[in-house]
Formats: structure tokens, sequence, C-alpha cells
């Protein structure tokens, strides 16, 4: 199955970027080349619309392809930021995501109510982000590369493929042959060029293990219907839902959370430390079933669900390469390696190795000069992305076993996500502000703490490994998890970048183990904003030599003035 635009339907087989793969890293890589005027042809095996996971955006994705949708001219990627937009322009059968909520359990008991963490997505300034149906949001980005000029084959089977540092090719089982004079792999853990170039690693190299038992399921009960929190600002439903236990967790995400919604199904998905719960020869379907049982009040959750297509079980999920970058190719992020969807980075961390892949590769592309160190840093990027949300993961995969470690350790996810926030929308608010393509670039300028969620702050980067230490301690069995859950929250207490963050209703429960929800709203948002302004240290306040309440306001006017509108 062949789709070109009138502008790419030359008869040549000669493209200038060739990428293999047309899932949402693909799309997004091909529309912004495309728009460039390169000739761009995407090859996928299978066929759209289809069933695939990543289904839950969060804050810095939505900011990361808000900045590429401005830099490269792609509305379509801006449209796919917002659950108002992507709802109402993308996919009606988009859920909504208010809230990252965390419940623990303990196997044959009755959920604790005092247990639990919930984290509030901001109304200010674009509102809250989306559940992602993929099939119809991955279908939305195909048509948006073939409108920028792409050439796309579907159901094709490429069964040759060639690249070194004269050019790259791919013979397909036809036996038609496309050329290019650059290669990106966007296969996921089949990524061929990674089999070809022998570039997997054995074993592999992450601390974290975990494999995933999926489905989408119809009847699945809103979680409030059996736990409910007096004061709580938005229902679990609302939000991306994480069920903890010892060895592992289940997400659920609803498609169904809203007035809105032409989807009634659930994204349900069962991640297990196989070192605790091997693999066995049972279905999926047993599997689950029995660890309902183990675990009463999600059982109650499920008592009427079913899925509607087979259970996709695997074997551990975390793969891991020596390289994704070569003559004249480059892994995308999932075909370099894979951890683990808790926390939902994995949109996240390619959209960052989009826009500095992005970068580079245009300049590439205009000098015809392809030599590896113009791609070293996406090497760098790559790996460290992943090692560092490997420790993360790792990290939670121990305090599940404990609901104060996870309570004290999580935090450091919080604090993180707010200070790279703050860089994202610095960077975007100077370049929307100057039109200069440097001050985007900067984010790309060899931080010096590369892959944490913020790279350019010693201060976060110090407290994640000093709290990293104490969960590894317990991990080791050298410590108790009581005693290293109050070391974190000692930790952050002292860090005047961290503690008064949790004050502002953000995130859960702050340096206070007692407060559990968080009722963030339009005016803690505002004294946030005024902290920064004015009492926050000189490593917060840095990120705010712009006004970032006129900018923030602004933003949220627009955005409800444009979707008024259209």
């Amino acid at each position: 199955m062949t789709q070109m635009s009138p502008a790419n339907g030359r008869d040549s087989n000669h493209f200038d970027v060739i990428i293999l793969g047309s899932g949402m890293s693909g799309t997004q890589m091909g529309a912004i080349l495309a728009n460039q005027q390169f000739r761009v042809l995407i090859i996928e095996e299978s066929s759209h619309p289809r069933f695939t996971i990543g289904e839950s955006s969060i804050p810095e994705t939505s900011l990361m392809n808000r900045i590429i949708a401005d830099r490269y001219g792609i509305p379509e990627l801006d449209r796919i930021t917002s659950f108002y937009a992507t709802q109402r322009y993308v996919a009606s059968s988009t859920g909504i995501k208010r809230n990252f909520g965390f419940v623990f359990h303990k196997p044959g008991q009755e959920h604790d109510p005092k247990e639990f963490t919930q984290c509030v997505i901001p109304e200010l300034p674009w509102g809250p982000e989306s559940h992602y149906y993929r099939q119809d949001v991955d279908a939305y980005l195909l048509q948006a590369a073939i409108k920028y000029g792409c050439t796309v084959r579907q159901k094709t089977n490429v069964t040759e493929y060639h690249a070194d540092k004269d050019g790259v090719a791919v013979t397909t089982a036809q036996g038609e042959r496309f050329t290019g004079r650059y290669m990106i792999d966007c296969g996921g853990p089949r990524a061929p060029l990674a089999t070809k170039f022998k570039l997997r690693e054995e074993p592999c190299r992450f601390k974290t293990h975990s494999r995933s038992i999926y489905t989408h399921m119809l009847g699945v009960k809103p979680f409030d219907d059996i736990f409910k929190v007096k004061g709580q600002r938005w229902r679990w439903h609302e939000g991306t839902l994480h069920h903890m236990f010892a060895g592992g967790w289940l997400w659920v995400i609803p498609f169904n959370n809203h007035p809105r919604s032409t989807n009634n199904l659930v994204s349900v998905g069962l991640q297990l430390d196989p070192r605790v719960y091997p693999k066995t020869d049972i279905s999926a379907q047993q599997e689950f079933d029995e660890f309902l049982a183990r675990f009463p009040s999600i059982a109650a959750q499920f008592r009427d669900a079913v899925p509607v297509r087979d259970w996709v079980k695997t074997d551990r999920l975390q793969f891991s390469s020596s390289a994704c970058v070569g003559d004249r190719y480059c892994l995308m992020l999932h075909a370099n390696g894979f951890i683990d969807p808790l926390f939902s980075r994995g949109l996240e961390n390619t959209a960052v190795t989009i826009h500095a892949l992005a970068a580079r590769l245009i300049k590439a592309l205009r000098d015809d000069d392809f030599s590896p160190e113009r791609f070293e840093y996406i090497e760098r990027l790559q790996q460290k992305l992943l090692d560092h949300n490997d420790d993360f993961v790792s990290c939670c995969y121990t305090a599940f076993a404990d609901f104060r470690l996870w309570d004290a350790f999580h935090r450091l996810w919080a604090v993180g996500t707010i200070l790279g926030q703050f860089r994202l929308v610095q960077a975007h608010a100077r370049f929307r502000a100057s039109r200069d393509e440097g001050d985007l670039d900067h984010l790309d300028n060899d931080p010096p703490y590369l892959g944490y969620l913020c790279a350019d702050m010693e201060g976060y980067y110090q407290l994640f490994n000093d709290a990293k230490a104490e969960v590894e301690a317990v991990s080791a069995g050298h410590k108790e998890a009581g005693e290293a859950a109050a070391r974190i929250h000692a930790l952050i207490d002292e860090r005047e970048f961290a503690r008064p963050m949790f004050g502002f209703g953000y995130c859960i429960t702050g340096a206070r183990p007692q407060l559990n929800n968080s009722k963030y709203s339009l005016v803690p948002a505002m004294k946030l904003m005024h902290w920064t302004q004015t009492s926050a240290p000189a490593e917060v306040k840095r990120y705010f030599d712009y006004n970032p309440m006129f900018a923030l306001l602004k933003a949220y006017i627009t955005t409800r003035i444009g979707l008024a509108l259209k």
C-alpha cells in the first residue's frame, strides 16, 4: 500500500531519509523533515489503524512537542499537546488525564485508605493531559506526515538493509530497492538495524526487571466506586491510576472518563518483576485472574471487566544497545532500549530525542556531511536518558514493597518534573520572543547532568543520587525501609529548591506524610509563580528571566480563545 503526496510523486527511488516504522516517532520525524523540503520515505511492515501502547501523555511530553511544533511549523503536533485540542480536533476517543494516582496494596488485604498519593496536572495554562487512543492518534500523525510530503509504504516487508559512510538502502520482499542519504530506525524492540549491526547488549545492562501483560477492556469500574477520598480535587477515574504492590504495578488508563468521550474502553497493563513473579505457561487471562484474587480492592474494580482483544504477554521488557548511532543511521529511543511504562516517560524522552536529532540531521542534510561527530551527542543523550530512567524505575520497584519508602522516594520524581518543566517553558518563552533557534538549541547544548529530569541543576542531581543511595541500601538489606524514608524526607527538607514546592499543592504530601492528596488549582499556581520571582533560591530563579505570570496567563487565554473560535 503506497501513499504519497503530489510533491513526492516522482519516479525516483532515492530519498534523503528512509524511516523504518510509522509510529509516533517515525511520523513526527517524517513530518519535520518533509516540511523542510527533504524527500522522506516511511516504511511500515503492518498498517494503520493498529493497536499499540504508550497511551498516557505527561506535561513534559506536551511541552516538548509544543516546542517542536512551533520550531518546525507543524501545527498537527501542537494539537496533541492538550486534552482539549486532542479530543476536539484529533480523536474523540481520547481520554482525559487530570492526575497521576498511586494506590498501595498488600496481598490478602483491603486497601489501607491512608496509603495513596496523587499528583494533579494544573489547569493553567494548557489544561489537562490526554489518554491517547493510539490507533486514532497514530493515524492522525501519519496523515500529517503524508500531508507534508512523506512517501509512505505500508504492509511492506524489508529483506535487506544497508548503511555505510557512503549511503543507505533497503530492499523489499517485492524486490524494490530504495536508497537514501540517512536512515532512522523506529522499529522498537525488533529494530532491524540493531539486529543487522549486532547492537543488542547481552545481558541487558539495566537494573530494572519487569514483564507485562496488557489489553483493552470493557466494564472496568471507576476506582472512585471502591475508594473515595474526602476533599480530593479530581477523581481517580479522571487520571492515570497506578495500583502498586510488592513486585509490580498495574496501570488503568480510561478513555471513557469524560462526557464527550466516544470510547468505552480502558487500557489495562500489569507489570511484574519476573524475579518475584516468574513467567509461566498459563494464559494471560488466568494470570490476571490469579493476580486479582490476591488483591481484593483491585479485584472489585475489575469484577465486571472483560477484554475486547487478546492479551499481550511479554518476556522481560528491558533491552539495551551498545550504540544507537552509526554511519548514516540512528536508532530512535525505543529501538535503542526500553525500561518500563512507569511514569509514562517513554513518549517524553522520545520527544527530547526527536528535537535533538532533527536539528542535527537537518544541518547534516543541508551540508551533505554525515560525519559521526555530528551525531555524537545523540548517542550520549539516548543512553543517559535510558540509564537515568532505569535508576528511577529500579528504585521504585524496591519502594513498591513499603509505602513509606514509595511516599518518600517518588517525591524526587515530583520535584524533578516541576524543575524540568520550568526549564522547557523558559526556553520556549525565549524562542517565542526572539524566534532565534539558538534559544531552543540551548536545551541540547550538552547540559552537565544529561538524562536527568532537570539536566542542568546540580542541586537536583545531588538530591536524586543521595535519595537513590538510601533506596539501594534498602534493596541490599543494609537499611530498613522506614529509616531510609525518613532520611529522604530530611534530604528534601534540606533543599531550599525542593521543600517549598510541596506547599503549593502541585503534588501529594510535601514533606508531611499525613497529607495525602493535592488540591492544585489556579490560586496555588499563582503563588508558585510568585515564589519563583521572590524567595526562590537562585538555582530556581534563573529559569524565570521573563515574566512567567504574564506568559502563562497569555497562553491560557490564547488557548481558550482558540478553542472557542474554532
